[in-house]
């Protein structure tokens, strides 16, 4: 029997190609299938439930921690205010706009959501937030990721797996090339043609001189909170063609124990931060420096721009363990410590210094000017400040006192692609790239700026809904 490899017959040219198979990758091939536009994904995993971002989400779509059902001028004054002004004003509207309309598509699409209340009023099903550790298959991701691949079948267009997009043309008016690979490196390159391509393979955070150049110094020295396989190709093709990045600095993520860098129980949850938010960050040297009321995530940036980001701790006392450290959703108090996570704990302050190998007299001093500050109301005065408007402050005065060496878990990239209000692509004078798109992870301009400002990473695959839009209003 031969096994000469058959030649690959399927088409060299569509009206849209899809670049990624996550969440925003397959609203974007679905709608845009929807609309009768001849689509394919291409999706450089292998295996039936290949790993992404998206198979390992949390599933809630909200915008800035604010319920989707507000109305959009409320989002979008959440998104300004969120960002300090970062967000472009065209994609902060446009996400403002359409997030609920993303979610009721996705419901029409029998996406399923159940609502655990606040601002989770729409959160994938079943939830994936049981328990310490990792736990995706059959939860709400990765449901929904199979429940679109059907459904995208169901419009005679598909997902191409082991395909992998390794460099645009764009010097063809009205049409771009684009060269894959298939079976990797040593398998079949082809050149695939498009009205149309969308960039949604979720970003950068797995690329480790990208990470390096962008984010810290060290990445060896942050976890991969993430499926390993948003490594920024479709960023450097686009890039490559001259298109425009913003927001590159910033990456959404969560403080976690340090033993999570070599436990896999630790991650990607429980995480900490809700103790951070209410206790105190400390470096090697036993001193605050960043504050603890912007969140958690701007907490796991501030960590990991340090010379050492395996280097800081939170501490707090018996009343915040007791308290916020029994908030719901895997709540650190008790998962930390039972899934083998170092929580140190002493008596006395001095006591802890020498478990956590700091300077006892300079934690003993950080510890009291917080508290006095606290107690005074001059919190604003502390260097570095202290907000307390987002999340409360509190004391650290009732032994035990507690520690917990801190690692910091990248899970998506903030910025990217420099998009408009359609994730059309923009060069570096602010021009569409014609033809080209970009969603989700992939796309800037809407998270990030000094303030390190979350808006929703699910929500970004508004801008894959409208790409697909915009493209077969184009098509005709």
């Amino acid at each position: 029997m031969s096994t000469t490899p058959q030649p690959d017959t399927s088409p060299t040219h569509y009206e849209i190609i899809v670049i990624g198979g996550g969440i925003s990758g397959l609203v974007t091939a679905n709608r845009a299938a929807e609309l009768g536009k001849r689509t394919v994904v291409l999706e450089k995993g292998t295996a039936d439930k290949y790993l992404c971002s998206s198979r390992y989400t949390g599933g809630t779509f909200h915008v800035c921690l604010t319920d989707l059902q507000v109305g959009p001028e409320k989002l979008a004054a959440a998104i300004e205010t969120t960002t300090r002004g970062f967000a472009r004003k065209d994609v902060g509207g446009a996400v403002a706009k359409d997030s609920l309309r993303l979610v009721r598509w996705l419901q029409a699409e029998g996406i399923k959501f159940v609502n655990l209340g606040h601002y989770h009023s729409f959160v994938l099903a079943p939830p994936s937030r049981t328990g310490p550790g990792l736990d995706w298959e059959g939860r709400g991701g990765d449901v929904l990721l199979r429940t679109l691949e059907a459904n995208l079948k169901k419009r005679g267009c598909q997902i191409q797996r082991g395909t992998r997009a390794r460099a645009l043309d764009i010097s063809t008016p009205g049409m771009i090339k684009l060269d894959v690979e298939q079976g990797g490196v040593s398998g079949t390159k082809r050149t695939l043609t498009a009205n149309a391509v969308v960039i949604a393979d979720g970003g950068f955070p797995a690329n480790i001189e990208l990470v390096r150049q962008h984010i810290t110094p060290v990445p060896e020295k942050i976890l991969q909170r993430n499926a390993l396989t948003a490594t920024g190709d479709g960023l450097q093709m686009a890039m490559a063609v001259g298109a425009a990045t913003l927001g590159m600095d910033c990456f959404y993520g969560h403080l976690l124990s340090r033993d999570a860098m070599n436990n896999a129980k630790l991650w990607p949850r429980p995480y900490v931060d809700s103790l951070a938010t209410s206790g105190i960050l400390v470096d090697a040297n036993g001193r605050r420096f960043a504050d603890e009321g912007e969140g958690g995530v701007y907490l796991a940036n501030a960590v990991a721009r340090l010379a050492d980001p395996l280097s800081s701790s939170l501490v707090m006392d018996h009343a915040i363990w007791q308290g916020p450290g029994t908030s719901p959703l895997v709540p650190s108090n008790p998962h930390l410590p039972n899934a083998g996570g170092t929580l140190h704990r002493a008596n006395t302050l001095a006591e802890l210094a020498a478990l956590m190998g700091v300077p006892a007299q300079a934690l003993q001093d950080t510890v009291a000017q917080y508290n006095q500050a606290l107690e005074s109301g001059t919190l604003q005065q502390l260097s570095p400040v202290r907000r307390t408007d987002r999340h409360k402050p509190w004391p650290i005065k009732v032994a035990p006192f507690y520690a917990v060496p801190l690692c910091t878990g990248i899970t998506n990239t903030m910025g990217g692609l420099m998009v408009d209000q359609d994730g059309a692509v923009l060069d570096k004078n602010g021009a569409v790239i014609p033809g080209l798109y970009a969603a989700g992870g992939a796309s800037g301009g809407l998270e990030g700026g000094p303030s390190i400002g979350y808006v929703g990473g699910l929500i970004k695959s508004v801008l894959g809904l409208r790409a697909a839009e915009k493209i077969a209003n184009v098509i005709v």
